[in-house]
């Protein structure tokens, strides 16, 4: 079949090249220190067109970042784009929280209907992280209860309190600045590939972790009727796509039917396509008390997010959860086109197309490389877990940082940070195939080549 992609990725110059370096100099000198280190991403941007990033100097990449998931449809999908515009030259600027309009109102009734069971109604947020801190506002209001019950290692933002008290994907978010504040009680999350209390790699049953919170946690730290609700992710993305078992996920709801607890489904990252299902929570049949969305329900417009949630949950809550840009109707208007992509499967044909060429591509290295732990894929998400050597879970993060820089020069960016052993690809849902299999074996030549180094 012939190729249907007219520009592949390219790299010509050193990376940095000559551009990217003032650029990143003169950034270097202005913005605050976290943003201050080039090592990681060693290019500047300077456009965007479909799937792939040029940069100053004129290198192509295939962009496996999609703005962490908040650009689902590629570079300036003409649909979401003509659809805000269009709102914005009718609305202007406007807080919705207090003067609403159409957009407003059509976006939550479009959200609600897509939703699983018994979502009914939506609360508007900015980002996600006003979402999750919204959600702990409702579970807490609705069930009269002080406790959260939470899983180390997800991330649900970036705020003083989720960072101090919610557990993150990094010990270094909270250094130095956590408050360790109470209400919130954290257990593993689930996983099959390593394991508390266990040495080496599984596969383990990953309903372990339930086992330690009903006879320790529950026995020794708190009464299960303290606890107003669950807050998880259906896939932890931060901590290397992570999907608990079915069996997890039906021994977690049968706790919180017997125990009163709300269930909290922190789908920022996970919803609106991103594992082949609308929301992730379809693939194991869950009806959650609250629904928490962001990032891809932008269709790649501007920030959006907000708090989905039952009757019970949300209908007569006095708990304000919004704010001044909350739900601007441009930005409404954007989301519903995003969401009328989704409309006919196409797009969520193609997120399963992309796991199935992830794991086609990416397990063989299990077995190949030493050093290569785990792969994992689930829709349009991919991780390749680095540890020190075969049947050992350490970690092994200067590996995977070199697999990093050696799969840029190949043309390829996606993310990674350097003090984790995790390299995971986040492509726009709609990526060519091919493009994306061609990108994945440039990832497994990195990865071999920086193996034969490593020995």
């Amino acid at each position: 079949m012939p190729s249907t992609i007219t520009e592949w990725p390219h790299v010509d110059t050193a990376l940095p090249g000559p551009r990217s370096a003032e650029l990143l100099d003169r950034k270097d000198a202005v913005l605050q220190g976290p943003l201050r280190d080039a090592e990681n991403v060693p290019f500047v941007l300077g456009a965007k067109r479909g799937h792939l990033l040029e940069d100053v100097d004129g290198n192509v990449f295939a962009d496996h970042v999609s703005a962490w998931g908040a650009a689902p449809y590629g570079a300036q999908p003409p649909h979401v784009r003509q659809t805000m515009n269009d709102a914005w030259d009718r609305y202007g600027m406007e807080i919705s929280q207090y003067l609403s309009s159409e957009p407003v109102v059509t976006l939550a009734e479009r959200l609600v209907a897509l939703a699983p069971a018994g979502i009914t109604r939506v609360a508007p947020t900015v980002t996600g992280t006003e979402a999750v801190e919204g959600a702990v506002k409702l579970a807490r209001e609705a069930t009269g209860r002080p406790i959260i019950l939470s899983f180390l290692g997800q991330y649900h933002g970036e705020s003083t309190y989720l960072t101090a008290s919610v557990s993150t994907d990094l010990p270094g978010n909270t250094s130095g600045i956590a408050q360790y504040v109470p209400g919130v009680v954290l257990i593993p999350y689930p996983q099959s590939f390593r394991a508390p209390f266990h040495q080496g790699p599984g596969p383990y049953d990953d309903t372990l972790c339930l086992d330690y919170l009903e006879d320790w946690v529950l026995r020794y730290q708190v009464e299960p009727g303290q606890i107003a609700g669950v807050l998880i992710e259906p896939v932890a993305g931060e901590a290397g796509i992570l999907a608990p078992s079915q069996a997890f996920w039906d021994r977690l709801t049968s706790l919180c039917r017997r125990h009163g607890w709300k269930l909290l489904l922190d789908e920022v990252q996970t919803g609106i396509g991103r594992c082949g299902t609308v929301f992730s929570a379809e693939r194991w049949g869950l009806e959650p008390d609250l629904l928490l969305v962001g990032k891809g329900v932008t269709g790649g417009g501007q920030a959006i997010a907000g708090v989905m949630g039952t009757e019970e949950m949300m209908a007569d809550s006095s708990s304000h959860l919004g704010g001044t840009y909350a739900w601007e109707p441009a930005a409404c208007a954007g989301a519903i086109a995003g969401l009328d992509l989704l409309a006919d499967g196409s797009v969520l044909a193609n997120t399963h197309e992309l796991e199935r060429i992830a794991l086609e591509e990416f397990l063989p290295l299990v077995s190949e490389v030493d050093e290569v732990g785990d792969a994992r894929a689930i829709g349009a998400w991919a991780c390749l877990e680095f540890v020190s050597g075969r049947d050992s879970v350490e970690p092994a993060p200067e590996f995977q940082h070199a697999v990093h820089l050696g799969a840029m020069r190949r043309g390829v960016f996606a993310i990674s940070e350097p003090s984790k052993s995790l390299y995971r690809m986040q492509p726009a849902l709609t990526i060519e195939p091919e493009l994306f299999r061609w990108s994945c074996r440039q990832v497994a030549d990195a990865v071999r080549e920086v193996a034969q180094r490593w020995m």
